[in-house]
């Protein structure tokens, strides 16, 4: 039983330092946009029900140092029942004259997500060579457009996905989320510098358009509720070799809130999950079934810890070690995300993260989730 336990915590320490080693490899930019000419950029954001969110995230778009002649803003509307087109047609009416909005084509019948579906009008829309996405309830600073644009001064990059951090209440739940966040993001980045892009966030990416249409777009995972930025990122990379990068520039970053409840909680990373066995990378499922199973054995260590003594130390240290490198990792992207590290928040994470994993490892295999008020298939 000890060489078990050895055995799948080796593995795990040694993923944890190739991802610490990714993460500490990306090259931090130094150029500023301002020193060669702008390409012209089209940010697409598809909004559904956002009226509580649009009026942070106009004020960000309007104060951006991107040349205000060299982008433009399409928001996309994916059926709101809310205030969210009147919010933006104000804000079109009080000189935001760069911002369009649309009315997404999509219909219940198409095979397709509403949400590609909207994206998609807003692309076919567009008129810039570069493409920017993030979501409606987003914010960031003056500088992302144009810290997002300089990461396309190399031409062989097609796609980049850019940091995401969770930024909300004071509430437990709030800070674990946050925790917990921060470490898919530093997974995601540091795994892209090792050219194995295997996660990214929609809420912060862009691609060359043509590199869009050159890989058919969504074709193929169309009518999967996510995955409009992880699949769509994997397909770029099977064409274009060494063409993704990962933008570790603190102005890049954009903040979302996270989930007020668990159970709002449960229905997001549900759909997260349900796309992992179709992700492209050759055995990219390989990392998600031996966290689970490193997750199971972590559980069972703690449990062998109170029920034989003679387990104590010995499982307690490889533990131990397991903690010290998640600290070490998550401490330095929560840094850069100019985020609080809480070391009581951590540790209390550490224990109750495999639990969390667990569940949704095996919920994500049955019903359906719910997401923007609609109901979707698993």
């Amino acid at each position: 039983m000890l060489l078990y336990f050895f055995i799948i915590f080796s593995i795990y320490y040694f993923f944890m330092l190739l991802i610490y080693y990714g993460w500490e490899k990306i090259s931090i930019p130094l150029e500023d946009n301002n020193s060669k000419d702008s390409s012209f950029v089209s940010v697409i954001i598809a909004v559904r029900n956002e009226e509580k969110n649009l009026p942070k995230l106009m004020k960000c778009l309007s104060s951006q140092s991107y040349p205000k002649d060299q982008f433009e803003v399409i928001l996309v509307d994916d059926h709101s029942e809310d205030n969210t087109v009147s919010i933006i047609k104000d804000a079109n009416s009080q000189g935001m004259e760069n911002v369009r909005l649309l009315k997404t084509n999509y219909k219940s019948e198409m095979n397709i997500s509403p949400k590609k579906s909207a994206l998609i009008d807003g692309l076919d829309a567009s008129e810039g060579d570069i493409i920017v996405m993030t979501d409606g309830d987003c914010w960031f600073g003056e500088d992302w457009i144009n810290s997002m644009a300089t990461a396309f001064y190399n031409e062989k990059t097609m796609f980049v996905a850019g940091p995401v951090a969770l930024r909300g209440s004071e509430s437990l739940l709030s800070k674990i989320q946050a925790l917990e966040f921060s470490s898919l993001i530093g997974t995601g980045g540091a795994l892209i510098e090792l050219n194995y892009p295997l996660m990214c966030n929609g809420a912060n990416l862009a691609f060359r358009k043509k590199a869009f249409y050159k890989v058919n777009g969504y074709k193929g995972f169309e009518d999967n509720s996510s995955g409009d930025d992880v699949f769509l990122m994997q397909k770029i990379h099977t064409l274009y070799k060494n063409s993704i990068a990962f933008q570790k520039d603190q102005r890049a970053i954009v903040y979302t809130s996270p989930q007020p409840t668990v159970s709002d909680l449960i229905q997001q990373r549900k759909r997260w999950a349900s796309k992992w066995n179709k992700y492209l990378p050759p055995l990219s499922w390989s990392l998600p079934v031996f966290l689970f199973v490193h997750y199971v054995s972590f559980l069972i260590g703690i449990i062998a810890i109170f029920l034989i003594p003679q387990m104590i130390w010995k499982v307690g240290l490889l533990i131990l070690i397991k903690i010290i490198l998640d600290y070490f990792v998550l401490k330095k992207v929560m840094v850069f995300c100019k985020l609080q590290f809480e070391f009581w928040i951590f540790l209390l994470s550490e224990f109750l993260y495999p639990i969390y994993t667990l569940f949704i490892g095996i919920s994500v295999h049955f019903g359906n989730y719910k997401w923007k008020g609609r109901l979707h298939k698993i």
